[in-house]
């Protein structure tokens, strides 16, 4: 049975401050057993020759630190985290769509070109424009028609021919 993965909030724990056991596993809302796991098996360091087990809180800030920090995947230049695969993953094309937020990101979310789940990555503002490698992905929505962006024709006829058509400014 795979592991139940879980990013544990860092802030919590306080500087130069032991723990027991009981009260890591208060303080993030997990079983004791579990806690009990990490300083057998997985190398949490406790305070020597101390009964109830004791944690000082920079042995469990760098443990929790790098636990998660394993995991975490880089996307590339024009990769989206998929929510499915798990992995960066390359977005299918005319699928994307970006939305501004209020805190000067942008979204960007599309479907994965491998599973077909949504894809989400979010861009500095600042970073975000037309050439940023993401913007190819998003489909174009049709534009209104003002014929400011038409190049304006023109008719090619001598008197005496056909009249035309040519209605446009």
């Amino acid at each position: 049975m795979r592991s139940r993965r879980c990013t544990y909030p860092l802030r919590l724990i306080k500087e130069n401050y032991t723990y027991t056991l009981e009260q890591i596993a208060d303080l993030f809302g997990i079983d004791l057993i579990t806690v009990r796991r990490w300083v057998r098996d997985e190398g949490l360091a406790r305070i020597p020759k101390t009964r109830p087990y004791l944690v000082h809180s920079s042995a469990l800030r760098a443990f929790l630190y790098k636990r998660q920090s394993a995991r975490k995947q880089t996307c590339g230049a024009a990769e989206a985290f998929c929510c499915k695969c798990r992995k960066p993953r390359t977005p299918e094309p005319g699928t994307g769509s970006a939305t501004a937020l209020p805190n000067k990101c942008t979204r960007f979310q599309a479907r994965c070109a491998t599973c077909g789940s949504i894809l989400n990555r979010l861009i500095k503002a600042a970073e975000w424009s037309g050439n940023h490698p993401l913007a190819h992905y998003i489909h174009d929505a049709p534009k209104q028609h003002n014929g400011v962006h038409l190049q304006h024709r023109e008719c090619h006829f001598q008197k005496e021919e056909q009249l035309c058509l040519n209605l446009t400014p």
